[in-house]
């Protein structure tokens, strides 16, 4: 059987036109805009949706005052080259998207929903996915301390290049997700990784927690 790999995201924006902080708030529509260099402390955007935009070197705000994207929706949009202590999108969705060369501490996303997106060259503390559709998703290069999938429906995810250190997907569903590669010190879910590829190193490594797991004694 051979593993379905995601299908990437298609974003083709023309020219954009300069974005500012008094365009962003609650329930906007942000069309063919471009933000650069700004600092997004505290800023509501809750429920906004952007289209055919661009955010580059934005600073998504500090651990206790971040900028609010719950039930934000992105499409056809780039991220790049950021910064977000604490990235708090619950409820949101990304569609079409790419976010590259952004540190992120702790990401709030839970249920989200992500299709076609690719995440690359990231480092992320912390990755909050509980609950959320992930369809078409792809982690290039990232190191991620800790991926939270717990109870969430996954489907053609893949991490190729990438470090996780925990992988957590207690009660989640998954179909052709691809983890060939990964060495976590922790996986809390292993009967959950029905329908994920690894390969036979990992099958190795993981060996003791699959059988202790499972209820077998390995003498």
């Amino acid at each position: 059987m051979t593993t379905d790999a995601p299908r990437p995201p298609k974003i083709d924006n023309g020219p954009l036109t300069p974005g500012y902080l008094g365009d962003l708030g609650p329930e906007e529509f942000i069309e063919g805009m471009e933000f650069t260099d700004l600092d997004l402390t505290e800023v509501d955007s809750s429920l906004a949706t952007f289209l055919d935009s661009s955010l580059s070197r934005v600073n998504f705000g500090e651990t206790e005052s971040p900028v609010n994207l719950t039930g934000a929706r992105l499409s056809a949009t780039t991220i790049a080259d950021s910064r977000a202590d604490t990235w708090t999108m619950p409820r949101g969705n990304l569609l079409h998207t790419e976010i590259s060369g952004t540190r992120i501490g702790a990401g709030v996303v839970h249920d989200s929903v992500w299709e076609k997106v690719l995440v690359s060259n990231c480092r992320i503390s912390y990755l909050n996915l509980r609950g959320a559709k992930l369809t078409d998703v792809e982690f290039r290069d990232c190191v991620i301390d800790e991926i939270d999938l717990d109870r969430a429906k996954v489907n053609r995810v893949s991490f190729p290049g990438s470090t996780v250190g925990v992988f957590q997907c207690e009660g989640a569903t998954l179909g052709n997700v691809d983890i060939r590669g990964l060495q976590p010190h922790k996986i809390s879910g292993v009967h959950s990784l029905r329908g994920a590829t690894i390969d036979e190193t990992q099958l190795m490594l993981f060996a003791e927690l699959f059988a202790r797991k499972l209820g077998i004694s390995v003498e």
